[in-house]
């Protein structure tokens, strides 16, 4: 099996209402009761170290619990383990957010690539010595990956991707030959994504969906964190998903200081979640670690 999922219904392409609601009420299905499976990786929870973080209130929650998570990251740590860093990234877009969130300072940074189906302007303003960015089919992940690569990244992409599991698949056969430690860092939408977001790429990961990847790289490899809760994603749903919906505006970028500040404290806060109500996921994956080199990691995986 190529894809993480059994129903594959794409749903970036534009759909009539009913096209919508079959995309809507299968996904719904399937994620109700996959997400019920037993589970095959482990759980690791976000150590926030900010009391006060500058969010950029023009993204939305999803996307500020991302950049909360990237900014915790021990990038000094990390690259004692595996070494200065040759990165792949899928999905970079214009850039932007590799440079200015995820924020890995230059000296941790080997080399960087970059891979998007859609070639973008903005690739000139960040492109260096260490950055490139390239064009691919979406498809074809092996001209992506290289024998130097130690941490393959993607923020929102991985469920654009009709045949995932193929990627993880491809990622483990260039281990095999390079014997690299490679980290895995990937962000995904969690099951309630499908109403945050509705008719949104191939699928949002259940826990069947990352079950199948970690049979791919090993049950005791994969970690997934949990990000945000119900709380938070109702507050999307009232600001971006039903003003979208009803009168085609995001209100969430255009709310007052005192609601992005009590907002922005309950992101801080990332009460507990399941996975299903979680407003997002990240999967982190460890190949070829040994035990000791995976538990050194994770022992100082947050700053």
């Amino acid at each position: 099996m190529r894809s993480s999922s059994f129903l594959n219904i794409n749903g970036d392409k534009k759909q009539n209402k009913i096209q919508l609601f079959y995309y809507l009420i299968l996904n719904l299905i399937q994620n109700l009761s996959l997400t019920l499976s037993f589970k095959r990786f482990n759980y690791l929870k976000l150590e926030n170290k900010y009391k006060n973080f500058k969010f950029n209130n023009q993204h939305s929650i999803s996307r500020k619990l991302c950049t909360l998570f990237w900014r915790n990251l021990n990038w000094n740590a990390i690259v004692k383990v595996i070494g200065k860093l040759d990165v792949l990234e899928l999905g970079p877009g214009s850039g932007e957010y590799f440079k200015n969130d995820v924020s890995i300072k230059d000296r941790f940074i080997k080399k960087y690539n970059g891979y998007d189906v859609i070639r973008n302007a903005r690739w000139r303003k960040f492109k260096s010595k260490k950055l490139h960015f390239n064009v691919f089919d979406g498809k074809n992940f092996k001209k992506t990956l290289r024998k130097s690569n130690n941490l393959i990244i993607s923020q929102s992409c991985l469920e654009h991707v009709k045949y995932d599991l193929k990627f993880f698949d491809d990622v483990k056969k260039l281990s095999k030959k390079n014997k690299k430690k490679i980290l895995l860092i990937h962000c995904l939408p969690s099951p309630f994504c499908l109403f945050t977001y509705l008719a949104h790429g191939f699928r949002q990961y259940n826990t069947e969906n990352l079950n199948k990847i970690s049979s791919v790289i090993g049950n005791s490899n994969l970690y997934v964190i949990k990000l945000g809760n119900l709380n938070l994603n109702i507050e999307h749903l009232k600001k971006t998903t039903f003003p979208l919906i009803f009168k085609n505006k995001n209100l969430m970028k255009n709310q007052k200081k005192t609601y992005y500040n009590s907002l922005n404290k309950k992101i801080l806060k990332n009460s507990k979640s399941s996975l299903f109500f979680s407003s997002f996921i990240v999967l982190v994956g460890f190949v070829n670690f040994s035990e000791l080199e995976k538990e050194k990691l994770l022992n100082k995986f947050y700053i």
